[in-house]
């Protein structure tokens, strides 16, 4: 079997019922044997997303045509070493790298007739597995929204404990009182805290006793910050505080780590394994938040899956994405022997999202069923398709 052709898609979403920002970025792979694959890049919000598709291509002209797409090992160190910069690492490159990778192993269990969790090496769970409702402030319905009054955190919250989640995640400050998004450095004075305060006493209320509760911060905050929150809100029985801090300075996770009375979570801005590697080897990271989108695709990500088991710590990978996205973590978190928890995000409810993919992957209960169709079982919608932008690269 050889690769003949890879294309990518993109289809510009900004703007869509509120979203600011959804650019979703796939790769499909063909092959001499009339059989495809897809991917897709973790770069979905946020800035620089444009710049992913180029790179796939340029990844694919280089290094993957005319290869056997069985050969993801050998595909993926060749794109690792061979291409120069991803072995400095960045989203780009990276997010090329994870949306190529996935689209083998897409093909990989088509050929085989099998779901990429049992090409893994894994048995088909036996149980769905659980979910929390990610990004209760931006609203758990159809309408994207940004919450402000503590009286909407509490209405999402019972929404969200009313489908059966027993554990949300939400960010206290991320959306301050006039509804537009900050981001906050330093200490947070009186008013703030009061405000983040009364917000996560109303998830609590409306979520429960007997649930979890994560808090996002998203890189937001400094450390003083993320420490000053963390013992403002320890007393709600916190599960994990999520990027208390930005990732280009390690030593500010460990410093609040060290500080902070509540176990931490990071990971969806790390690539590879040895981006990994120094908070794991500090102790400063109790569960880690790989994005198969990012981090490397499948094949790194059961490395990285690993690794940190080596270290005892547990996996949730991080999804924000379309229901592609949603699909290639299921399978990577039904293969790996250390998953705590899968998170469902505030936008796989969203009608423009949803609409890219026939699927529907949605939990029942606060469960979600591991899917058994071969590779990942996704069908991209045709009419999603005709919107798209696309662009290939063939061999000659």
């Amino acid at each position: 079997m050889k690769i003949t052709k890879v294309e990518t898609l993109e289809i510009e979403l900004d703007g869509v019922k509120a979203t600011t920002t959804w650019r979703p970025v796939f790769a499909r792979v063909y092959t001499d044997e009339g059989i495809t694959g897809m991917g897709e890049v973790g770069m979905t919000f946020g800035a620089g997303a444009v710049a992913a598709g180029p790179m796939i291509r340029d990844l694919a002209k280089r290094f993957v045509l005319g290869k056997d797409p069985h050969d993801t090992e050998t595909i993926w160190e060749t794109m690792l070493r061979r291409s120069f910069w991803a072995q400095g690492g960045g989203p780009v490159v990276f997010g090329a790298m994870s949306a190529i990778d996935a689209a083998l192993w897409d093909i990989k269990g088509k050929v085989a007739g099998l779901p990429v969790h049992r090409l893994l090496g894994a048995e088909t769970p036996a149980e769905p597995l659980r979910c929390y409702a990610s990004q209760l402030h931006f609203g758990w319905e159809e309408e994207h929204r940004t919450l402000d009054d503590p009286a909407a955190y509490l209405e999402a919250a019972q929404m969200a404990r009313s489908q059966g989640y027993d554990c949300v995640k939400v960010c206290p400050i991320c959306i301050p009182p006039k509804g537009q998004k900050t981001r906050k450095r330093g200490g947070f004075g009186p008013a703030e805290r009061k405000l983040a305060r009364a917000r996560m006493e109303a998830v609590r209320e409306g979520i429960g006793p007997d649930a979890d509760i994560i808090i996002e911060l998203n890189g937001i905050t400094s450390a003083v910050g993320a420490v000053q929150l963390s013992e403002l809100l320890t007393d709600l029985d916190i599960l994990y505080v999520e990027e208390a801090t930005h990732y280009n300075s390690p030593d500010a996770h460990v410093r609040v780590s060290q500080r902070a009375p509540i176990k931490m979570a990071t990971g969806e801005r790390l690539y590879t394994r040895w981006g990994f590697l120094p908070y794991l080897q500090a102790g400063s990271i109790d569960m880690i938040q790989p994005d198969m989108g990012l981090v490397g695709g499948i094949s790194e990500g059961m490395k990285i899956a690993h690794l940190a088991h080596a270290f005892d710590v547990g996996v949730q990978a991080h999804i924000c994405g379309s229901p592609l996205a949603t699909a290639i973590a299921l399978q990577f978190e039904a293969a790996i022997p250390n998953f705590e928890i899968h998170e469902h995000h505030s936008f796989c409810l969203k009608s423009f999202n949803k609409e890219l993919f026939e699927e529907d992957l949605q939990p029942v209960d606060g469960r979600i069923t591991v899917p058994t169709a071969p590779g990942f079982g996704m069908t991209l919608s045709k009419d999603a398709e005709k919107r798209m932008e696309k662009a290939e690269v063939v061999l000659k």
